[in-house]
């Protein structure tokens, strides 16, 4: 008998053990700081309607899609930046990865930010025309503006970070689907009943992030 328990015992540690390790590392719900005001996350294939239907869900403050493109060539009038990073300029000032440092952000699909350390080795300067190239598709953008650096490390060790608005991105990746979409909600109680009704806008679950404030939440 007190080996049965003891077993039982065992047996509901490991589970609970299991249970914490995997909503930590990659269970249903996972938690990161995320950048700037964003409470969620959505990692796969989404289109523009599903974009514009998650945003009129009424617990959602702001949803854009905030796609990254990696590998991208940026062709500056100082020379060639391989292996760039180009992020979406989204509308939100609560959904931004960057902060803008010099000059104004981007308000039209033309116009780009870059970062502040590959402005300084590589010479690059607000008015300047640069081109975008990936995969055969090129976008032609004028440097508004002079960004820090996403503290996420998302860009990683790339040779340069742009941020370039909604539609460059879409030109640039070939009319693909929108690959991310960042959120912020109007109240952290309510995530998740947005959970629930966003699983019912997109009719599948998407890999998922909760920004570590809605622990206890979802």
């Amino acid at each position: 008998m007190r080996r049965g328990v003891v077993l039982s015992l065992g047996f509901v540690v490991v589970a609970v053990g299991a249970f914490v390790v995997l909503d930590r590392f990659g269970g249903t719900d996972r938690f990161a700081d995320l950048p700037g005001e964003v409470d969620v996350r959505f990692k796969g294939s989404f289109t523009a309607h599903q974009v514009d239907a998650l945003a009129a869900l009424p617990q959602a403050a702001a949803v854009e899609c905030a796609s990254t493109l990696y590998g991208v060539k940026i062709f500056a009038p100082t020379g060639t930046l391989p292996g760039s990073t180009v992020l979406t300029a989204v509308r939100s000032p609560g959904l931004r990865r960057t902060t803008v440092l010099d000059g104004q952000y981007p308000a039209s699909d033309s116009q780009l930010l870059v970062d502040e350390q590959t402005a300084a080795r590589h010479g690059v300067r607000i008015g300047q025309r640069v081109s975008l190239e990936r995969g055969g598709h090129v976008v032609p953008a004028t440097v508004v503006g002079i960004a820090g650096r996403p503290a996420d490390g998302s860009a990683g060790a790339s040779e340069a970070v742009a941020v370039l608005p909604a539609g460059g991105i879409t030109k640039l990746a070939g009319g693909a689907p929108c690959d991310e979409v960042a959120v912020q909600l109007r109240r952290r109680s309510e995530a998740t009943a947005f959970q629930k009704a966003a699983y019912a806008v997109l009719g599948t679950e998407p890999g998922v992030t909760y920004d570590d404030s809605l622990r206890g939440h979802v």
